[in-house]
């Protein structure tokens, strides 16, 4: 509902909210309020909507707070959130967007061995400097911008593939994110397939991180569309498993070929014995599928260790290394390399 501003936004909200009560049912009813008060600016009466509805947006999920006020720092973070938008293309087309990778380690052998990579992004905005991830993609997957990014990501991860392959003659394959968004493109299948071609790359180079959250709708076209990659040959992970509510109803239904267990278990399990035996169902239930157990969110020796007991298989995360870019990823492989000819 669009009302004019009154300066009593409590009782406005509490007025509306009575009437929508339904006594015999006892059906409770709860209302967002979000607010622009600065009428006195010379602005369309549409501006004024989406202001209130930015503020109004703030407290989604927040039960403590159900009126929020159109702001000066909501106006600047809504200017620097159009920036963004703005600039993506021009970002795409003169690669500010940069590639990094973090490695993943296989650690159940004799030492721990170099075996993939998870392609992250990262953009260095001429003007406005570092972009945190956490800044650009929420909002792009929100506007539809994130199958745009996808698509670069997919692009850079591919040639780099063959770049590494032609220079260090490795198979070493990299995982790349597809977004919720992505699953619903009808050619999204066609278009990886021709990347691979373009690339000179193979099917089995390039690993599929496809989020716990993006099956929380729309499941069986979400399986659909997850079916129709693994029959292409992609090979599918399940990422940030145990992050939201729908894990093991997906796990039932949703054809995975790795398993990516969320950093927030990693954190508990040298904290708790709870915690730790939680890990440890987790590496069961991967067990039971017959996918590897992917840990994220190392960052330390003793969570490493109690992670290698538990029988993870791959992790990864800042005990092993930070993301980095291609350059100084090679100096990974490079090592690798040396440390596998020294056992030959």
């Amino acid at each position: 509902m669009l009302i004019e501003h009154s300066e009593s936004l409590r009782s406005l909200l509490d007025i509306i909210t009575s009437h929508l009560r339904d006594g015999e049912h006892q059906t409770i009813i709860r209302l967002r309020m979000g607010a622009f008060e600065n009428i006195s600016r010379e602005r369309s009466i549409d501006w004024y909507a989406e202001a209130a509805g930015a503020a109004c947006d703030t407290i989604r999920g927040n039960y403590q707070q159900d009126i929020m006020l159109y702001d000066e720092k909501l106006h600047e973070q809504e200017l620097y959130n159009e920036r963004l938008i703005a600039d993506v293309d021009e970002a795409i087309e003169k690669r500010q967007f940069r590639v990094f990778y973090q490695p993943k380690y296989e650690i159940q052998g004799e030492r721990p061995r170099l075996v993939s990579a998870e392609a992250l992004i990262r953009w260095q905005h001429p003007e406005l400097g570092f972009v945190s991830p956490g800044a650009f993609i929420p909002l792009f997957e929100a506007n539809g911008l994130i199958l745009k990014l996808d698509n670069y990501v997919w692009e850079e991860a591919a040639r780099q593939i063959h770049e590494w392959k032609e220079q260090y003659g490795i198979d070493l394959h990299i995982s790349v994110n597809v977004s919720r968004k992505d699953l619903f493109e009808p050619n999204l299948t066609d278009r990886l397939l021709s990347i691979i071609e373009k690339h000179g790359v193979t099917i089995e180079d390039l690993y599929l991180e496809v989020t716990e959250s993006a099956y929380s709708q729309d499941t069986s076209q979400m399986v659909k569309a997850v079916e129709k990659l693994r029959n292409a040959g992609f090979r599918i992970e399940m990422d940030d498993f145990g992050s939201g509510y729908s894990s093991l109803n997906m796990l039932c239904v949703m054809p995975i070929d790795a398993l990516k267990i969320d950093m927030k278990f990693v954190r508990n399990i040298v904290a708790t014995s709870t915690g730790y035996r939680m890990v440890e169902l987790v590496v069961e239930m991967a067990r039971a599928l017959k996918v590897p157990a992917i840990v994220e969110g190392v960052e330390d020796e003793e969570q490493y260790q109690l992670i290698r007991k538990v029988g993870c298989d791959i992790v990864q995360g800042y005990y092993f290394s930070r993301p980095v870019d291609a350059e100084n990823f090679e100096k990974l492989i490079q090592r690798e390399a040396e440390l596998q000819r020294d056992s030959q």
